[in-house]
């Protein structure tokens, strides 16, 4: 007597994960990961600090909380989007940096708006990205 066990499916399962590297490598998980950002994007855009005087930005470029950097990021082969500016940033909103995190003197708390605004919309971020991609494999 002898037990047995057979895995019905297994070729369906080895064609899906062969067409993997295809969809990673496609503009679909790009698509996916801008549509998803988008609601911590437009959280951080509404919440960052503005002058209280009006100022639409001293580089007629619009204000700082109408210019957050947004840009895909391919890292070993590992994709992600971020926002936000980068310490080494020398843009025209350079001292954005400075109302996210501060000040080393103190002079100028920091002020965060983009973390929290990734905090508060992470799990819709996923949800997004989940159905996205489930939408366009036609899952």
């Amino acid at each position: 007597m002898s037990a047995r066990l057979d895995f019905d499916g297994l070729d369906a399962i080895v064609k899906d994960l062969g067409r993997m590297d295809a969809v990673l490598k496609s503009s679909m998980v790009d698509n996916a990961l801008m549509t998803a950002i988008q609601p911590a994007y437009e959280t951080a855009k509404k919440t960052a600090p503005r002058n209280k005087k009006g100022h639409k930005g001293r580089y007629g470029n619009g204000h700082m909380a109408d210019n957050i950097p947004l840009k895909l990021v391919d890292e070993n082969g590992m994709k992600a989007i971020e926002y936000g500016w980068e310490k080494a940033d020398n843009s025209d909103y350079y001292y954005a940096k400075f109302v996210e995190w501060g000040t080393s003197n103190n002079r100028y708390p920091k002020q965060p708006f983009l973390n929290k605004s990734m905090s508060k919309n992470k799990q819709k971020c996923f949800d997004i990205f989940s159905e996205t991609i489930r939408k366009d494999l036609g899952l």
